[in-house]
């Protein structure tokens, strides 16, 4: 069973089975996606990954809460372009850690923080361990941009090879075409990719060993990264029926991980 915790009434949530609940906080973005998207891409395609998640999924034996999704987050590498809004890393422990304390009062003990945005990673990883020992909790990060969790369907679909699947990019033009078309204005898209300094070294690039302590307007002038010329709605049809049915596959694995001793 998934369900939304801002639906239950309080008694429901009182009255619950914690033992084997897992509770998902959704934690967005809002911050610039260059001149053709919205700077809620990051949250808008989350909120409907969740909604699609509660929709087309179940866990039969197991209860799955979505907690309100957190539509702000880490953006400060953002800052130099309009429209960005952002959390400092101090507050957005201290809220998350807040959060999750509020929800192990009420019983509460394994959550998952299911992040749609790359500048959120780092924080999340250590406030997962933090909660660990502070609130003797089981805490799981899944972030979709720095693991493989889009590989199987880019290896399929993506045409913009390597830096063009990466912010403002083929994937998240394409998801936005499929979920808020309206959104989107192609004519204004542009493909922009990190000077070879920072993606083609032995050593030091974006993606490491040694990773530069960079913010967006080092790498682009027009707050892109990747290929967004490239996205179709079929492409970002795909790509969300997709990551419904890999996230939905690998919260099972988390429910049967208790790793809490």
């Amino acid at each position: 069973m998934i369900q939304h915790w801002a639906e239950l009434k309080s008694y429901e949530i009182k009255g619950m089975d914690k033992q084997d609940a897992l509770v998902i906080v959704p934690i967005g973005a809002i911050e610039q996606h260059g001149a053709h998207l919205p700077v809620g891409t990051d949250t808008i395609i989350l909120d409907r990954l969740m909604k699609e998640l509660a929709d087309k999924r179940d866990f039969p034996g197991y209860r799955v809460l979505i907690a309100p999704l957190i539509p702000i987050g880490k953006s400060n590498e953002h800052s130099d372009f309009a429209g960005t809004i952002s959390f400092s890393t101090r507050t957005a422990m201290a809220m998350l850690s807040e959060m999750c304390a509020s929800m192990r009062k009420h019983g509460f003990e394994r959550f998952i923080f299911v992040n749609s945005h790359g500048g959120n990673t780092d924080l999340l990883n250590v406030i997962s361990r933090d909660l660990r020992i502070e609130l003797d909790a089981e805490v799981f990060v899944f972030d979709w941009w720095f693991t493989t969790f889009w590989n199987d369907i880019l290896e399929e679909l993506q045409q913009s090879g390597d830096y063009g699947v990466f912010h403002a990019c083929e994937l998240e033009t394409s998801l936005m075409l499929a979920i808020r078309p309206e959104l989107v204005d192609m004519a204004k898209a542009e493909d922009e990719f990190p000077d070879a300094i920072l993606t083609h070294g032995c050593h030091v690039s974006l993606k490491g060993p040694i990773i530069p302590g960079w913010k967006t307007s080092d790498v682009s002038s027009k707050g892109v990264i990747g290929a967004p010329t490239l996205a179709t709605e079929e492409k970002g049809s795909l790509f969300l029926d997709y990551a419904v049915r890999k996230l939905g596959e690998m919260l099972l694995e988390v429910l049967n991980t208790r790793y809490r001793k």
